[in-house]
C-alpha cells in the first residue's frame, strides 16, 4: 500500500498548468477520510441493464491513475445494442474514497445516467468514469453536487463517441472545499453532437472548477456547451474549455460560452476557454463574461415594488435558467430549478 504522503505527492498542483487555479495538493490534509481507500457506490439500474464487477476501462489521467490504484476494479455496465431503458440509471453514496465506473453502449443503444456527489465532513472522493457509445448512442448524464466545505472530490469523465452518437450532460454544483469536474470528450467519428451545459452556485468559501476537453478528428461534428456561474463570500469558480479540431474534422460546428455573476468583492472568478483548430472549414467560436447584476433591471424592478432580495432572485434565477432549458427530463428540470431557488432563497436572505 502507497503511503499516505506519497498519494500527497502524486495529487495535482498549481504548478501544472491544468491544475493551477485548482490546487489538490493544498486541499488534502494527511489523513483525509477516503484517501488510499476504496469507493463503496450504490447503483439502481433500469430494467435490463446489471452492473459487474471487472477489469474496466483504463484513464491515463492522473486521477484517473489514482483510482486504478486505490479503486480495486471498476462497476462495469453495459447497454446491449438498441436497448432503451424506460428508467435512468442512478448513482448515489459515492461519499468517500477512489470509485472506477465504465459504461458501454452498443450500436443504437441509449441511456440516462443521474449521479448525485455528496460527501461527508473532511472527506476525499475521486470517481473515474469510462463512457463508450457506439455508432447511433445516445447519453444523458445529469450530474448534481453538493459537498460540506470541508470536502475535497473530483470527477472525471472520458467519453469516447462514435459515428452519429449524441451526448447530453448537465451539471448543477453547489461547490466543496475544492471539486473538480473534467469532462473529456473524444470524438472518434463523423456527425458527433454533443451539449454539455453546467451552472455553479457558490458561497462561503467553496470552490467548483468545470474543465473540459474536446477533442474532434472527423468532419460534421456539432457541439455547444454553455456554463454559468454565481459566486458569493469568499467562494472561486474555475471554469477551463478546449476545443482541439484536427484537420480532417471539416465542417464543425462547435461554440463554449462561459458567464458568471460576482456578487461580492472577495469572490473569485478564473476563466480560460481555448480553440486549437487545424481545419480551414469550420464555425467555432467561444465567449467569457464576468460582472454583476444588471443595476438598472434592479431599479425597474424596486420601482415596481419587488423587495431588493427578490428582485436580485429573479434576476440570478433568470440568468441561470437557460442552461437547463434543452434538457427533455420535466421532471429534473424543475427539481434543478428548485434546488437553485432554495439556494438563492438562503443566499439573499428573503
Amino acid at each position: 500500500m502507497v503511503g499516505v504522503m506519497n498519494i500527497i505527492n502524486q495529487l495535482p498542483h498549481r504548478r501544472m498548468e491544468a491544475w493551477k487555479w485548482t490546487d489538490v495538493s493544498r486541499a488534502v490534509p494527511e489523513g483525509m477520510p477516503g484517501l488510499s481507500l476504496a469507493m463503496a457506490p450504490r447503483f439502481t439500474p433500469p430494467a435490463g441493464i446489471s452492473v459487474m464487477q471487472g477489469e474496466g476501462a483504463t484513464s491515463d489521467t492522473v486521477m484517473g491513475k489514482l483510482a486504478a490504484n486505490f479503486a480495486g476494479q471498476s462497476w462495469n455496465f453495459h447497454v446491449p445494442a438498441n436497448t432503451h431503458p424506460a428508467d435512468s440509471l442512478l448513482i448515489e453514496n459515492l461519499i468517500s474514497g477512489h470509485g472506477r465506473i465504465t459504461i458501454k453502449l452498443e450500436k443504437g443503444a441509449s441511456l440516462t445516467v443521474v449521479e448525485h456527489h455528496k460527501g461527508a465532513d473532511k472527506s476525499f472522493a475521486n470517481i473515474d468514469m469510462q463512457i463508450h457509445l457506439a455508432e447511433g448512442a445516445k447519453l444523458t448524464r445529469i450530474l448534481v453536487h453538493d459537498d460540506p466545505e470541508t470536502a475535497t472530490r473530483i470527477s472525471t469523465a472520458s467519453l469516447t463517441a462514435e459515428k452519429d452518437t449524441k451526448f447530453e450532460q448537465y451539471v448543477l454544483s453547489f461547490g466543496g472545499a475544492l471539486f473538480r469536474l473534467e469532462t473529456r470528450l473524444y470524438g472518434k467519428g463523423e456527425g458527433i453532437e454533443a451539449h454539455m451545459n453546467g451552472a455553479y452556485l457558490l458561497s462561503g468559501d467553496k470552490h467548483t472548477d468545470m474543465t473540459s476537453h474536446t477533442e474532434l478528428s472527423h468532419p460534421n461534428c456539432h457541439i455547444r456547451q454553455s456554463v454559468k456561474g454565481v459566486v458569493t463570500d469568499k467562494a472561486r469558480g474555475v471554469f477551463q474549455g478546449k476545443f482541439h479540431v484536427e484537420k480532417e474534422a471539416q465542417h464543425t460546428d462547435a461554440e463554449m460560452r462561459h458567464d458568471a455573476l460576482m456578487l461580492s468583492d472577495r469572490a473569485q472568478i478564473r476563466s480560460k476557454p481555448e480553440l486549437e483548430i487545424y481545419a480551414d472549414d469550420v464555425a467555432c467560436a467561444h465567449g467569457n463574461t464576468i460582472g454583476a447584476l444588471d443595476e438598472s433591471a434592479l431599479f425597474y424592478m424596486r420601482q415596481r415594488g419587488i423587495p431588493l432580495a427578490q428582485a436580485k432572485a429573479l434576476l440570478t434565477e433568470a440568468f441561470l435558467a437557460s442552461v437547463f432549458d434543452d434538457m427533455a427530463d420535466e421532471d429534473m428540470k424543475a427539481s434543478l430549478m428548485k434546488q437553485i431557488n432554495q439556494w438563492l432563497e438562503a443566499s439573499y436572505g428573503f
